[in-house]
């Protein structure tokens, strides 16, 4: 563990002190790059655990699914057990499977991989040497269904792109769904239209890739492909392009080489790989690197299995690029959009899910630009000038899409998000409610606690901002996330009685560890830009209501209460005396009850909303 983040949380007060006087000591030894840790669904994959002479002593459902016994090899089980290393191994299994990526490991290394659950289980049995993990993404239906639904695919869609992974090609994808081959080519048509993808190959390398949950930012597949199927360093490069969904001739150019020598080279590809096509090379690359991922040593602390209650949806900015958001429904509740904090991202705790749906409202929550699963947007210099008016063309975007005239808002954290909506698109603002509104990171009275040793850093070397969030990321990668929220919560009591709930500490950390897959582009934005915001008095706020925790150890609440007070002073504020910094779990009926007291606006005439068939947006 970096020393600087040791000192953060281990002498926070002195730390603070000591950069509140000038010193940069906070810097040493901050990595340059996030670790970038993938995040992956374990639930649906298949898994094994075998004695020393290779015999079953487990086997999940998902690896007897794929007749995973009659694939196992003896001699990799041998040479894993003496020469006590892991090895990948992709055997050819039914001409419906295809190859199937298997990855083989001595039980106490295994242990840190990304496994079921059942087989995690298994682990401890007696006898138990060696553990075998499966990745065929064929024999995951239920995940790859999950990943169309996600990206907003009809039924007939769903059904031609599933055969599309299954068979690798349209001909093969219509025969699996039951319809003619034109009506395939057509439906995938759409599909790739939906999804962002110009070609087959790109369509199944996302839906294959979403169906095993989140990949780390800024890991190429390269060694993969030249440790696994010993292909060279530039025949794994066009081998990650074509699969991505490049043409031979773009997959050419891009690696710096000729298109007669990327046919050779490609040729020799196909061949190790054993497919045909640059569809089923997508599945099989993408499968590879997934495996690859599950078998990093994460001690299972990004395993996100019990994640995929998550609702998870996606649909394109006009340029393209990816935006997420959570429909938590039902569909008649009066919709009000939740907005995270800077420190986390679009999961919204379950417990202010709950009360809102009890109030009658229909939580919906959206990923700002760089955070989550939401791609910055096109204009980088724009975005970082201002990221917040940026979350609002999203947010307008999204209302367009869902066909919402007017939204509620409830902000825990990201009151600088429902400042920027009230200047850019007053319309769709119904109600607001900001729990625990921050001021901007200045010089004034300093918070307590490790986050204000952060803060106090932010300020003084606001430089330093994309090092720290980096050397974050890798840390809770490692695991730490639970040791940092207990250093959060510990001098505040009402906080440290949230955190004592199991249920309250996973949400609060569901939150946040998408920040170790390395995407930590949003929180740089908008810690830098909180270093400088500002805002004049604002009228008009007269439904907004503010609630602040008297136990808050970020901010002083005195402070938070004078400085929005300024900012809105038409706004009602009220102090939760026995809350602390989590109060939108600790209080949230109140939180509920408040948003549906508040007065609402006039109605205003219903304005039309243009189609979006294809799946993206019109508006932006």
């Amino acid at each position: 563990m970096a020393d600087p983040l040791d000192a953060w949380l281990n002498n926070h007060e002195a730390l603070s002190a000591s950069i509140r006087a000038g010193s940069r000591g906070f810097e040493a030894g901050l990595d340059d790059v996030a670790a970038g840790y993938a995040l992956m669904w374990t639930g649906r994959l298949g898994g094994a655990v075998l004695d020393r002479k290779g015999r079953l002593i487990h086997a999940s459902p998902r690896f007897s699914e794929i007749d995973g016994p009659t694939l196992l090899d003896a001699d990799i089980v041998d040479e894993v057990i003496s020469q006590r290393r892991g090895r990948t191994s992709f055997p050819q299994s039914a001409p419906d499977v295809g190859r199937v990526a298997i990855a083989y490991g001595p039980v106490d290394q295994a242990k840190s991989w990304a496994l079921p659950p059942e087989v995690r289980e298994a682990i401890d049995l007696p006898g138990a040497a060696v553990v075998v993990l499966t990745v065929a993404t064929v024999s995951m239906d239920a995940a790859i269904e999950d990943a169309c639904r996600a990206f907003g695919l009809t039924d007939l869609q769903t059904r031609v792109a599933m055969g599309l992974v299954r068979t690798g090609d349209a001909r093969g994808a219509g025969r699996v769904a039951g319809v003619a081959y034109e009506t395939a080519r057509k439906t995938l048509a759409e599909a790739m239209r939906r999804v962002g993808a110009v070609r087959l190959s790109g369509l199944i390398e996302r839906l294959v890739r979403l169906s095993f949950g989140v990949w780390p930012v800024g890991r190429g597949g390269e060694a993969v492909l030249t440790n696994v199927w010993g292909l060279t360093p530039r025949q794994a490069t066009l081998a990650l392009r074509l699969s991505e969904g490049l043409t031979r001739a773009e997959a050419a150019k891009a690696t710096g080489i000729s298109e007669a020598v990327a046919k050779k080279d490609l040729d020799v590809v196909f061949t190790t790989l054993g497919v045909g096509t640059a569809a089923a090379l997508a599945r099989a690359v993408t499968e590879a690197r997934a495996l690859a991922l599950l078998t990093d040593a994460t001690h299972g602390a990004l395993d996100a299995a019990d994640d995929f209650i998550e609702p998870l949806s996606l649909f394109l900015r006009p340029c393209g690029a990816q935006v997420a958001y959570s429909d938590y429904g039902p569909r008649s509740g009066q919709p009000v959009l939740v907005l995270h904090s800077s420190s986390s991202c679009r999961p919204v705790p379950s417990r202010l899910v709950h009360a809102l749906q009890a109030a009658g409202f229909r939580p919906l929550a959206l990923d700002r630009p760089g955070f989550g699963l939401t791609d910055p947007p096109a204009d980088r210099a724009a975005w970082r000038a201002d990221p917040f008016a940026a979350a609002v063309d999203d947010i307008r975007l999204f209302c367009e899409r869902l066909k919402l005239d007017r939204i509620d808002i409830v902000a825990r954290g990201g009151a600088q998000v429902a400042v920027a909506m009230h200047e850019h698109a007053p319309e769709l603002m119904r109600r607001v409610v900001l729990v625990n509104p921050d001021p901007p990171t200045d010089d004034g009275a300093p918070g307590h606690g490790p986050v204000g040793a952060m803060k106090a850093a932010f300020f003084r070397h606001p430089d330093l901002i994309e090092k720290v969030a980096a050397t974050l990321a890798g840390w809770l990668g490692a695991g730490q996330g639970r040791r940092m929220v207990e250093r959060v919560a510990e001098s505040s009591p009402p906080d440290a009685e949230v955190m004592a709930d199991p249920r309250n500490l996973s949400d609060y950390m569901r939150g946040f560890r998408l920040f170790a897959t390395g995407r930590v582009a949003g929180y740089v934005a908008e810690q830098t830009a909180m270093t400088r915001w500002a805002s004049p008095a604002l009228s008009g706020t007269g439904r907004w209501r503010i609630l602040v925790g008297g136990h808050d150890r970020m901010h002083h609440p005195s402070q938070v209460r004078a400085f929005w007070r300024e900012v809105l002073p038409d706004t009602h504020q009220h102090l939760v005396e026995d809350g602390g910094r989590f109060l939108a779990m600790s209080h949230a009926s109140l939180v509920a009850e408040t948003l549906l007291q508040a007065p609402e606006p006039a109605p205003q005439p219903t304005r039309p909303h243009p189609p979006n068939g294809d799946g993206r947006s019109s508006g932006g």
